[in-house]
């Protein structure tokens, strides 16, 4: 193990911490946006067309796993051999690394690659010995609720997102993920989650960074949510003015069939 991490430290980063985050959030991102409207969501008195419909959202029956791909080992106490190699991954980042900060950093580019890419188990696991390394590591906390989202464990994902923004309210990016999971909830028509609760964390998110285009966005689809259709555009278009690659353009057509583009740019 030592030797292998010794050979790990050698590798050439070609993608930088932040801007895996990037790429992270961007999957997440994409993935809310394909599942947003992808219920029509009945509340009390809407009719049948009140909210746009799209394909049926992922299936969320959980597979059995090994306990080390569980996120936390599943909160369970380890077995022998998860302990042993818990130990031995601590052991040996204590030997190669001057920090176990500098560990830390390390294995979470690596963990955001496997999340980007789609290897969310193996992403698990890294998480994991991240937390064994810094128990309170907001990447650890960060990176096992996007994936617990991605699994379709809501409550889950805003329990870890929850539990990163005590360690560090910081982080916009990660308000804004917390956002969506809690949008997600509403959409499913689960108490996990409200429009004015989502709305509240996306404001905050934009206190923080004025220029975050997927918070925009959110606020925009969380005024449609609402039946607010000119304030949901005024929200699209600062996304626009802010950056016009993270546009939802299916969401944007969904918003001009309820009302036409106020700047006549989106037919």
């Amino acid at each position: 193990m030592q030797n292998s991490v010794r050979v790990l430290r050698q590798v050439k980063r070609n993608v930088s911490f932040v801007n895996m985050k990037r790429v992270l959030l961007l999957c997440l991102i994409s993935f809310a946006s394909f599942t947003a409207f992808s219920q029509t969501r009945k509340a009390e008195g809407a009719s049948e067309a009140a909210a746009p419909k799209a394909p049926a959202t992922p299936i969320t029956k959980t597979p059995v796993r090994a306990a080390k791909y569980e996120v936390l080992y599943g909160s369970k106490p380890l077995s022998k051999a998860d302990q042993k190699e818990l130990n031995e991954f601590v052991a040996s980042c204590d030997a190669s690394f001057a920090s176990r900060s500098e560990a830390v950093t390390f294995f979470a580019e690596r963990a955001w690659e496997y999340v980007a890419s789609a290897r969310l188990d193996t992403a698990t696991h890294r998480f994991n010995l991240i937390s064994a390394l810094d128990p309170n590591s907001v990447d650890a906390f960060w990176g096992l609720g996007v994936i617990s989202y991605q699994r379709g464990d809501n409550d889950l994902a805003i329990r870890l997102l929850n539990k990163g923004l005590e360690i560090d309210s910081t982080q916009s990016m990660m308000r804004v993920d917390y956002a969506i999971v809690k949008l997600s909830c509403y959409e499913k028509g689960l108490d996990c989650g409200t429009l004015d609760e989502v709305d509240e964390e996306l404001k905050h998110a934009l206190q923080q960074d004025p220029n975050n285009a997927n918070a925009l966005m959110k606020r925009s689809q969380v005024a449609y949510f609402k039946e607010n259709y000119e304030l949901a555009w005024t929200y699209f278009h600062e996304a626009r003015v802010v950056d016009i690659l993270q546009l939802d353009l299916n969401f944007g057509s969904l918003l001009a069939a309820k009302m036409p583009d106020p700047k006549g740019i989106f037919k």
